[in-house]
């Protein structure tokens, strides 16, 4: 399961002290730079949470709205265009592992 979120550069810091959370430490969200994942968006950060459980994927999901942030949960094409990028990384990455490693 899997989930990406929208914030303007102003909420940078919250959104950090959200993500120092032991839950998150744990989770592993990533935040991206909007104007580095092809969208149209070229302000803000993209906040990108995956779980392995429905339970865990939940937890993160209520975590982040009870913190009150202003996130926006993305659906439709802008999510799937940031979704597709987060994997391409960490595709390239796990390929750059493999090289050194081999």
């Amino acid at each position: 399961m899997e989930a990406v979120y929208y914030y303007e550069d102003k909420n940078k810091k919250d959104v950090e002290t959200l993500l120092a959370d032991e839950f998150f430490k744990r989770l592993g969200p990533q935040d991206r730079e909007a104007k580095l994942m092809g969208t149209a968006r070229k302000t803000g950060y993209y906040l990108y949470v995956r779980a392995d459980s429905e339970d865990k994927f939940k937890t993160a999901q209520d975590k982040i709205t009870e913190s009150k942030i202003p996130v926006t949960k993305l659906t439709g094409d802008e999510e799937k265009a940031v979704i597709d990028a987060v994997h391409r990384e960490e595709d390239e990455a796990a390929e750059g592992m493999g090289a050194i490693f081999g």
